[in-house]
């Protein structure tokens, strides 16, 4: 039996009743309609933003088949590409010449669930009314989906522990590398010094190695790299106008109309807090007429057209980053038929009268054009 409900400001069609089928056949109805409507976007955190959530999952994800995830990448070792070219004269001997420029990246699906549980003999699932019954399945939904889009925003700013961690995906910090104090020295306004991530070996052994990046190390090919430069304040002379630079350096324009693999589209610059009031303020200063509008600038930021985006997942980090990210060659990669899996209620091996819904996809974040991303962070401690 089913029936349409009046639910809070809304109505629910065609939910099942206990009456006529069973409390796991209410569920599942209950379930299909909440996700149908969207019912999951206020979320119990002391995050007031999932900025890569809402970038990711909802504007940046692309499907892929199979079991990892590949992408050339063009990586000669000059500016002449095959080196073929050259001025002639009559009848001159042809010279040819073969070079391997391509690379291929593979990037490897990690897995990621989180469930809730319920039992037939509760209060809430055996009496009372129909939206109370849904009151009770909304909470449990909400707190598992809560789960994992915390996990969610956590991982795609940060980056795995150590080397031997094969189940974590590769987040942000793996794929855009901050310039080390050594680089720095060098290159004081920045540089392509965004090279292979350095990692602890493993769980029980800190000792710092490095990975390459999709399987293309910066060691072997110095163009696979992104831009990183250092700063110490938040000032027109120092961090502005090193997002100038980094803006002009990381905005590749190819003389050859060639089809490059697209992720998405837009560019967003990303940092913490304390940055994006610091900017407001240098905006304020330079607009004398504010009107009587004592944050007249908050929220409205740009930097060359681009949003410029708190993060709060970014505040506790000592080094306050400023990501300049590109969507056309960063995203992530959602296998298709995983994407927010929700499974139907499942009896629990050990407790017959427990139910197990469980929310699985099988993902990975990945950048296909380091040159196009940049960072600019404070100096390592």
């Amino acid at each position: 039996m089913s029936v349409s409900i009046s639910y809070k400001s809304g109505t629910l069609a065609n939910v099942a009743t206990p009456v006529g089928s069973t409390i796991d056949d209410f569920v599942k109805a209950t379930m299909e309609l909440m996700i149908a409507k969207g019912k999951f976007t206020n979320l119990l955190s002391d995050l007031n933003d999932y900025v890569a959530v809402r970038e990711l999952m909802g504007k940046h994800k692309k499907l892929y088949e199979g079991e990892e995830w590949t992408f050339n990448v063009a990586v000669a070792s000059d500016n002449t590409g095959n080196g073929t070219a050259k001025f002639t004269k009559l009848f001159d001997t042809d010279t040819s010449a073969r070079v391997d420029a391509l690379v291929k990246g593979k990037v490897t699906p990690k897995f990621v669930t989180a469930s809730y549980s319920y039992d037939l003999r509760e209060k809430a699932l055996n009496s009372g009314s129909l939206v109370q019954r849904i009151d009770f399945i909304k909470e449990q939904m909400t707190l598992m989906y809560q789960s994992f889009y915390n996990l969610m925003e956590t991982t795609f700013w940060g980056m795995r522990p150590h080397k031997a961690d094969d189940v974590t995906p590769d987040g942000i910090a793996y794929w855009i590398t901050r310039q080390s104090n050594a680089d720095a020295s060098s290159h004081a306004s920045g540089g392509f010094d965004g090279k292979d991530p350095s990692m602890a070996t493993s769980a029980s052994v800190a000792t710092p190695v490095t990975e390459a990046r999709a399987g293309i190390s910066t060691s072997s090919y110095a163009r696979w790299a992104n831009w990183a430069a250092q700063y110490a304040d938040v000032k027109p002379a120092d961090l502005i106008k090193k997002m100038r630079l980094a803006s002009r350096k990381i905005d590749f324009k190819s003389p050859l109309n060639v089809a490059e693999p697209k992720l998405g589209s837009g560019r967003g610059i990303y940092t913490t807090t304390d940055v994006v009031v610091a900017m407001e303020e240098i905006l304020e200063a330079q607009n004398m007429n504010l009107g009587n509008d004592l944050a007249s600038k908050d929220g409205k930021t740009l930097f060359k057209g681009n949003p410029v985006y708190n993060v709060p997942q970014l505040d506790s980090d000592a080094q306050a980053p400023v990501y300049m990210l590109d969507w056309s060659t960063l995203g992530m990669g959602v296998l298709s038929g995983w994407d927010k899996r929700v499974s139907e209620p499942k009896p629990d091996a050990d407790r017959h009268n427990v139910r197990n819904v469980f929310l699985d996809a099988s993902m990975a974040f990945v950048c296909t054009n380091l040159r196009n991303q940049a960072v600019i962070a404070k100096a390592a401690s």
